[in-house]
This record gives C-alpha cells, structure tokens and sequence, in this order.
C-alpha cells in the first residue's frame, strides 16, 4: 500500500525547510559574487586602456614632433616646396587634433578621474601649448626658417614638458590602477565573507527552526508510538491513552488522523477483549452461577490427574446433586429454582478457599475437585469426607426467597484418585457413588467402591438392553384388579413388566427410571396404552367384563409431548377400545411445568370419555386450590401412606385428610398397597371408595387372574 502524501510531507518538511532555503540562499550568494567580479574585470580593464592609451599617446606625439623636425630641415635645405610644407602642415594640424581628442578622452577615464590631483590640467595645457607651437612653426617653416626654429624649440621645450608629464601620469596611473585593483580585491572579499556570514546566520536560525520543528513532530510521534506500544501488550484494560487523546482533540492534518486512528484502534481491540472475554465466559463458566462448567473442570480435573500422578499424591472428586430439587421447580416455579441454584453456588464458592474447585454441571449438579490430599489412601479419604460432610451441613441449612423458606439436601458421591485413571471413568465413578447416595436414602456421602462400579456397570448393560427389548418384544403387561368395599371387583390397572432372556423378570424400578433418561418411555408408553386398549376390546367382547374400566400410567415426558391427545386418538381408532372404560393416571410433575396446557390436554380427552386420576396423591405438594383446577375423576392415596396406617398417627391423619379431601371434591378415593384386613377395615371406615393391593391379588398376566366369569385374554 502507497504511503499517504501527506504523511511523506510531515516527514520531508524539515530537510525543505532547511534545504530549499539554503539552496536559494547559496544562488543568491554565487551570482551577487559573479556580478561583482565582472565588475572588478570591468574596471581592471577600464584602466589597462587608460594605460595602454597613454602610452600610445606619447609614442604617436613623438612621432608626429619626428615629423615636424624632419619638415623644418627639409625646408632648411630648401628642399620642400610651399604645396608639400602646406600638406605636410595640414597634416601636423590633423594629427594633432587627433591627439587632443585623445587627450581629451584619457582625462575623461575612470582612472584618470579617480587619480584626481591635476595632472590631467596639466597635461592639457602642455598639449594646448605644444600643439600652438607646431602650428606656429609649420606656418612659418618655408617663409621665416629662423622664426620656424625658435618656435620649434618652444615646442620642443614643450614636448618635454608634456612627455615628462605624461612619463609622471602613466606611474601614476599605473600606481592608481593597482590600488584600485587591489580595493576591488578587498571589496569583493568583504562582500563575501559578509554573505557568507549572513548566510551562516540565516542557515543556523533555520537550522534551530527545523530542529524546533522536528522536536515538535518527535514528541507528537512519540505520543502515538507510545500509543501503538501500550496497545500490543496484553491487558486485562485497555489503557485510556490521555496524550492521544488530547493530540486527537488539539492536533491538525495527519497527526490529528493518526491519533483519531490510534484511538479507533483502541475502541476496537477493546471490543475484541470484551467479545473474547464473553465467548471465554461462555464456554468455559456456567451461564446461570457464574461457576465452571463441565470443560472447564475436565480441563481442570486432567491437570489434577496430572499433579497427582507426579508428585504421588491423592484428589478426590465430588459429584453432588440436590435431592427432589425438581419438586421445587414444579411448586415455586424456575425462577425461585434459578435462585436457590445461584445460592447454592454461592455457598459452595466458600470452600475454594480450601483448595477445592467447584463447578457446575448442569440443572441440580455440581461438581468439586480437591487436589493436593495425602499420599496415604486412607488419609486422603478421610479429609474428602470430612470436606463431603461440612459441604452436606452448608447445602441443608435454610433458603429464604422471597419471604418464603426452602430446605435443600444433597446426595454426593466422592471418586478418590492418583493420577492413575483419566477423566471420563472418574466422572462415571463419581456419578455412580452419587446415584448410590439417592438409592440410600438421599442427604448422604457415598464413596465409589467395587459395588458401585458392578452397580454403575449393570445400569449401564440394562439401558443398552433396554433398546433392543421394545424391538423383541420381550415387554409384558401384569394387571392388578380394584375393587370396591363389598369385593367387587371393578377394572384393573396395567402393570409392564420386562422379561429378560437372560436375567429373567427386571424390576420396573430398575429399567423405568432408565427408559426416562433415555427418551425410551414415550414409544414404551405408547407401546403399553395399545396393549390395555387391546385388552378392553377383549373384555367388551363378553357382558359379564364390559363394565371393567382399565387404568394405564402415562408418563410425565409422554404426556408432554406435544401430540400426546392424538397419539391416544390414534390408538383408540385403531384398536376400537370404548374410550369410557379407559383411565389415564397421572402423577403431579406431569402438570406442574404447565398447568394450564396440561389442563388442555385433559379436557380434550375428556370430551372423548377417557378419566384421569392422579397417582402417587400425597407425596406431592398437592392442595385443594390445585385439585380444583384439575378435571380428575380419582385421586390415588400412595401405599407409603397405606403401609403404615395402623401404626402412625400422623399416616392416619393424612389418609382421612386425603380421602375428606377427595369427597368434598366428589372425587373417586383408591386406596394402593391394602395387605390385610384392618386396614381395609379402617379404609372402609374411613369412606374410601376403591381398593387395590396384595388383600386382594397381586399383579398378574391377564390368563392367571381368577375373575367370577370368564376372561378373554389379548393375544
């Protein structure tokens, strides 16, 4: 790229100024010289012809004085007639008016002049009385030769006047001549060496004028290059550049452009900084606590391996996650969740003094690393505990938000490590020991041990497992029949079991909760729902079963999906089950994230005769004003509650708060988990409607149900 014109001048403008000056200045000098030494050769010539013209004016009067001399003796001797004497005197009269003139003109020389002392009087007089003489003589020459004679030597007397005057006024001349050549030497001499004092004056004053204004564009470059240098150093803030700033405010011409570029330059490095520091921010912190997130605690984590497997000492990680917390966002809403998260965070931050990290991994789920732990293994697990411990007892304590108090509880699970293992399996480890923590009873430290690996690696093989078995067929359906105070029995609910080819009958608590994580749960439920409605085809085929209603659990993320109400439309149509004898149960996370949508959902299939009931009633935070808002035809009293009904007061009180709730409601009251008969006794008594339980009969396959008449099974 072409530099700017401009910026060439402000670089270019001190070498002009002093140079162009001094250029001129020197031309200047050269010809004022040259002028005064063509006049000094002017002059020198001047007098050398005034010299010379001297010189020959003596010769040509001695000639012409030989000429008279020689006239007179010829006319002595008689030899010259009166017409030659006439000529010959013409002639002297010619040369001597010559000669006057030249007179004339070596008086009027600058040399002549300038000499000044009267010489050239002098001179003149003795030509004027020379010149008489000859005429006199030349006249007289053939008539009176005695008279001719005298007048001749007056002017022979004459002629030596006039020669030794003008022998006296050639040395003079000649004297004055080399005193004015010399003058003129020293004139020029003075002139020059005043010019060339002039000239060094204005050349220094220049000077320091260029070197005022090179100091000047030095000090304004500086600013800019101290600028430019303060900007490629790396800073957290950018420095603010004042000096720049006021030479953008003060400055003109290119200086002003390039400080006004400076600062341009500044404002846009300062948005790469911010921009980068975000993009930093979000890839490597947590939106929501402002905490690391999972890259950069693996980063972290691999750097502690590293550490660990150096020096030879011990880590520990913490997988900790927040019990129920999902309750809390379904009563209170996400933005009270959002803020207890953001507490809990702030809570945690306390123990990074300790030499932990603590990052989050996302929803309820934290992470803690702890390097720098004793060599010896038992040590080190002591102190992850003890740290596990003091982190439990500051997550339990109370949550105010908004006026309103919260209990939280964590589950940890600690993997120790030696730099021996990488980070994925220590992550797994850790998850595996927290996952063991909630099945232990929740708020509790669970480290990873062999156990926990067999168990992490099982749950592992039944979710692939679970894959494939939806494809098999390898699902079944059990029913558990309900029945009403007097025994009879009233519909049933569908149960799915999984049968293994290998491991035989897996417990659905240990595959459901699998099938959700995955996604498996909508197609299993859609799978289960065609099942039972197949079923009720075959007992709507025979009158003394057409009465029996059937009741299936529908899934919190199945009945969120969008095209859930058409999904059931499509089974039903298919299948010809009558949608009057088909009982959806529901648990309260499948409403609470969206009360109002879910309401939707009901009311649309509830117009085509399906019921609903609420499942699992109790264990919630359910209350009236909800219960109300919801089209429900049954409420379900959790057999946690049933279990123990005769020996605990307060399971007593709630299952008659339950079952008053559910009458004032005009809603349908079933009983789960009736084992024997005092608590259907105490139920009955109670006022509740429907009971279910092991009293009665377990779940079973449709063909091994003993039912008072005949029973159709779906193949």
């Amino acid at each position: 790229m072409k530099p700017n014109r401009p910026l060439i001048w402000i670089f270019l403008l001190p070498t002009l100024v002093v140079l162009i000056p001094a250029l001129l200045f020197g031309l200047a000098a050269v010809q004022v010289l040259k002028e005064r030494m063509t006049q000094n050769h002017a002059i020198q010539s001047a007098d050398m012809a005034a010299l010379l013209q001297a010189a020959n004016y003596t010769q040509s009067l001695g000639e012409l004085h030989q000429g008279v001399v020689d006239m007179l003796q010829q006319a002595d001797r008689g030899e010259l007639s009166a017409l030659a004497s006439y000529r010959l005197h013409s002639s002297f009269v010619n040369e001597l008016a010559t000669l006057g003139g030249q007179i004339q003109t070596l008086t009027e020389t600058p040399l002549m002049i300038d000499l000044n002392h009267g010489s050239a009087q002098h001179l003149r007089e003795a030509f004027e009385g020379y010149r008489r003489f000859i005429i006199m003589a030349g006249d007289i020459a053939t008539v009176d030769a005695t008279r001719a004679r005298h007048y001749l030597d007056e002017a022979q007397h004459e002629f030596l006047r006039f020669s030794m005057l003008t022998g006296h006024l050639s040395s003079k001349l000649a004297q004055r001549s080399g005193e004015r050549t010399s003058d003129a030497y020293q004139d020029t001499l003075g002139h020059f060496n005043t010019l060339l004092l002039f000239g060094g004056a204005i050349l220094a004053l220049m000077l320091v004028a260029a070197f005022y204004s090179a100091r000047i564009l030095n000090r304004h470059l500086l600013i800019i290059a101290e600028g430019l240098l303060a900007l490629s150093h790396p800073h957290r803030e950018f420095p603010e550049l004042p000096r720049v700033q006021r030479l953008a405010e003060l400055g003109r011409g290119q200086l002003q452009q390039l400080a006004l570029a400076v600062l341009r330059l500044r404002e846009s490095e300062a948005r790469r900084l911010v921009a980068e520091r975000k993009a930093h921010q979000l890839a490597h912190f947590d939106g929501l606590t402002e905490l690391p997130n999972w890259r950069m605690m693996s980063e972290h984590l691999a750097h502690s391996l590293m550490l660990c497997q150096r020096n030879g000492q011990h880590g520990a990680l913490i997988y900790l996650d927040l019990d129920l917390f999902q309750q809390i966002n379904d009563s209170y809403g996400h933005r009270t969740g959002d803020r207890l998260l953001r507490e809990v965070a702030q809570r945690l931050r306390t123990f990074q003094q300790e030499g932990c990290m603590v990052g989050r991994l996302g929803g309820d789920e934290f992470l803690l690393i702890i390097d720098s732990l004793p060599k010896q293994p038992d040590k080190a697990a002591n102190l992850a505990e003890e740290l596990a411990d003091r982190i439990r007892i500051v997550v339990a304590e109370p949550y105010s938000i908004d006026g309103i108090q919260h209990f939280l509880s964590a589950s940890q699970g600690v993997a120790m490590f030696d730099g021996s293992s990488d980070v994925e399996t220590l992550f797994k480890l850790a998850d595996a020991a927290c996952h063991h923590a909630k099945v232990a009873g929740r708020n509790t430290i669970c480290f990873h041990d062999d156990a926990t690996q067999a168990l992490m690696e099982a749950r592992n093989e039944t979710r692939r497992d679970l894959r494939l078995a939806l494809q098999h067929g390898e699902f079944r359906l059990v029913y558990q029949l309900q029945y009403d105070a007097a025994h009879r029995p009233l519909g049933a609910e569908a149960l799915i079991r999984w049968q293994h080819p290998s491991r035989g009958m897996v417990s659905p608590a240990e595959f459901i909760p699998l099938a959700e994580e995955s996604g498996l749960i909508v197609p299993l439920g859609d799978w289960v729902l065609e099942q039972a409605c197949r079923q009720l085809v075959a007992w709507q085929q025979q009158a003394a079963t057409a009465h029996l209603t059937l009741a299936v659990n529908v899934s919190a993320r199945q009945f969120k999906e969008p095209d859930f109400v058409e999904r059931i439309q499509r089974v039903l149509t298919a299948t010809g089950a009558n949608p009057h004898r088909l009982k959806l149960e529901l648990t309260e996370s499948s409403l609470l994230d969206d009360v109002e949508a879910g309401i939707d959902k009901m009311r649309r299939l509830k117009r085509l005769g399906i019921r609903f009931a609420l499942d699992d009633f109790g264990t919630g935070y359910s209350s009236l004003q909800y219960l109300k808002q919801l089209p429900l035809d049954q409420i379900k009293i959790d057999q946690s509650f049933v279990n123990d009904l005769l020996l605990s007061g307060d399971d007593m009180a709630i299952v008659r708060t339950i079952i008053a709730m559910g009458v004032s409601l005009q809603l349908e009251v079933v009983a789960e988990g009736v084992e024997t008969a005092h608590q259907l006794g105490w139920l009955v008594e109670a006022g509740c409607h429907v009971f279910q339980g092991y009293y009665f009969c377990k779940p079973l396959p449709i063909d091994q149900i003993e039912l008072p008449f005949t029973s159709i099974s779906v193949s």
